[in-house]
């Protein structure tokens, strides 16, 4: 019996690409123009050499399935051109990640303006993280309060994305500032603070500030100040 090969569409791997070839992969999902255009600024300049674990794409896939059933979340995967089969530990580039972030998020977040629907969806990205073996492993140290899980969370993440560099201390009773080196894309303050709402309940969510300010940078990344309140 013949064995068949899936052929993926803008399966770019961690190869440089060009902004055309993001631009006729931001072509395909269902944002506005202007979206669109920022998508594939995005994609285009992100850098190659990061990467991120395979636990996160298995996540997005779950939360996918859960919403439309199996093959509407494999169609999401297809048309983002992410492979079927990911090793949770393993390293993907992020890149592949970011692309199966934007053609998710209008479907799991119809209705709103695409840069608070990244901020919704990237809400899921830590109980992804706490809900996998790596993250369970850190679960009895990070405790339940903002003050016990925000100081190890920067660690979790540089666990998790290799090519980002994430520091953080308290600088407050309720007050933690957050430094990083990450990937220079647009709506990247409301994707990191929805990951930091997904650290908190309803009601702690209520208290939580959340100021990113950029800091001159030495190459093609992004730096920020991040002063977190609650």
């Amino acid at each position: 019996m013949q064995s068949t090969t899936e052929v993926l569409p803008h399966a770019w791997g961690s190869k440089t690409i060009t902004l055309s070839e993001a631009t006729a992969f931001a072509q395909n999902i269902g944002v506005s123009a202007e979206d669109r255009t920022i998508i594939a600024k995005n994609l285009a300049t992100f850098p190659p050499t990061i990467e991120v674990r395979g636990l996160f794409f298995e996540g997005m896939f779950r939360i996918l399935e859960q919403r439309f059933g199996a093959a509407g979340a494999d169609q999401v995967r297809r048309a983002a051109g992410i492979g079927p089969h990911i090793v949770p530990f393993r390293h993907y580039p992020h890149r592949d990640f970011y692309r199966l972030y934007y053609m998710a998020t209008p479907r799991l977040q119809p209705g709103v303006p695409f840069s608070t629907g990244l901020r919704r969806v990237s809400q899921t990205f830590f109980p992804i993280f706490r809900s996998s073996l790596l993250g369970r492993t850190m679960s009895a140290l990070m405790g339940e309060e903002p003050k016990t899980i925000l100081p190890l969370l920067s660690k979790a993440y540089n666990l998790s994305v290799n090519g980002n560099s994430h520091r953080s201390e308290m600088t407050g009773e309720n007050e933690l500032t957050w430094h990083c080196e990450v990937e220079p894309v647009i709506h990247y303050e409301e994707t990191f603070a929805g990951i930091v709402e997904g650290t908190m309940t309803e009601l702690q969510r209520k208290r939580l500030k959340v100021v990113a300010t950029p800091q001159p940078s030495k190459n093609s990344f992004s730096n920020y100040k991040i002063v977190i309140r609650w």
